[in-house]
């Protein structure tokens, strides 16, 4: 396949475009459901097995950096973690964070590629290692985008309807329902917007690259770009079906909280955030099982049309991509013969010797 050349220049630039980072990914089912679930990152998919996870990055050149590092295995250890209701914010932040290594790591080979590029010019190495840059430039945009992420997404709303002509004589319950509109409006714009950048637009087709993967594989079919490609983009366990169930249940749960001053109104927004998150990942986790049920269909259906804004259809390369991340956790998923074999590295980008991957293949790590 023809190389791309469509990574943009700046690594932290995904985060900062997309402002909360893995919320977009597929949430992945706990480990005795063997589910699979992900995210896009820049130029390529991260995946989460059931005990390890994989990121699959193309870079300029058409070649295959692959990532496979096991999880820290949290909720194995310690099965309260598990528990319903809790779960869900276990999952969220198990998310957040795989999702935050993941797009550093791509970062990185972004970084690397640059370096090389730049060593071929001038003829001089450059000895800095890719991740120095990557790190600064992630916790820079790491604090900036949770803050821009909870002001737009939770407070603005909150606040925003006490501008509406006609507030003062609406019920609670009314402010509440305006809110969550406001919200679902605020969150549309903000993806429509950021769509517009081509390489947020190339993020959203890797989005849509690893539902139709997951969904061929969930599918029970041979996994090939071919079956993949004739399939949905939508994944009803998608984050941004989960960003939907979140706005609506909060329209609930605060008309039970009435209209307090504005200082107490943003307070309870934030303290509910926990409990609606776990109750959303529950749903999701419903719907993910069931897909095929009348109920979850239902459940899912307003979901997947908002994922129509978070995904585009992908091309074969970028299924192919999602395809290598797969192969390199699930055990019925080969890749073919004439496909090249991945370049294996580790978080530092430092080569994976093949007896060394065999070795981490025969130990389960």
């Amino acid at each position: 396949m023809p190389p791309n050349s469509h990574s943009p220049s700046s690594p932290g630039g995904v985060c900062l475009g997309l402002l909360l980072p893995g919320v977009f990914g597929q949430m992945s089912l706990h480990k005795d459901d063997h589910h699979y679930g992900g995210q896009a990152v820049l130029e390529g998919v991260m995946l989460r097995g059931k005990d390890h996870y994989a990121v699959a990055v193309r870079r300029n050149d058409g070649r295959i950096v692959l990532l496979r590092e096991p999880l820290a295995g949290y909720a194995q250890q310690n099965s309260w973690l598990r528990w319903p209701l809790i779960r869900g914010n276990y999952a969220l932040y198990e998310s957040l964070s795989l999702g935050l290594k993941a797009l550093q790591f791509s970062g990185n080979v972004a970084v690397q590629e640059e370096q090389e590029k730049a060593a071929a010019i001038t003829g001089q190495d450059d000895e800095r290692p890719p991740g120095i840059l990557s790190r600064a430039v992630m916790t820079l945009t790491i604090v900036v985008s949770m803050a821009l992420g909870i002001g737009l997404f939770v407070l603005l709303p909150a606040w925003a309807v006490d501008l509406v002509p006609g507030a003062e004589a609406m019920s609670a319950i009314s402010k509440n329902v305006v809110e969550g509109l406001v919200r679902l409006a605020v969150i549309s714009v903000y993806i429509l917007s950021i769509s517009l950048m081509p390489y947020v637009r190339r993020v959203f087709e890797y989005h849509g690259a690893e539902h139709a993967t997951i969904n061929c594989h969930e599918a029970g079919e041979p996994v090939t770009v071919e079956n993949c490609a004739r399939l949905s983009p939508l994944h009803p366990r998608c984050g941004t079906t989960f960003l939907l169930l979140v706005i609506v249940l909060k329209i609930i749960v605060n008309s039970f909280l009435g209209w307090p001053e504005l200082w107490l109104r943003l307070l309870l927004r934030l303290a509910v955030l926990p409990p609606i998150a776990a109750l959303s990942y529950e749903i999701l986790r419903f719907a993910g099982k069931h897909r095929d049920s009348a109920l979850a269909k239902v459940l899912s259906y307003p979901g997947l049309m908002l994922q129509k804004l978070s995904t585009r259809l992908p091309d074969d390369e970028q299924i192919q991509t999602a395809i290598y991340a797969l192969a390199a956790l699930a055990p019925d998923v080969s890749l073919p013969a004439d496909w090249p074999a991945p370049q294996q590295v580790d978080a530092d980008l430092n080569p994976i010797t093949q007896e060394a991957q065999a070795d981490g293949m025969a130990n389960g790590s």
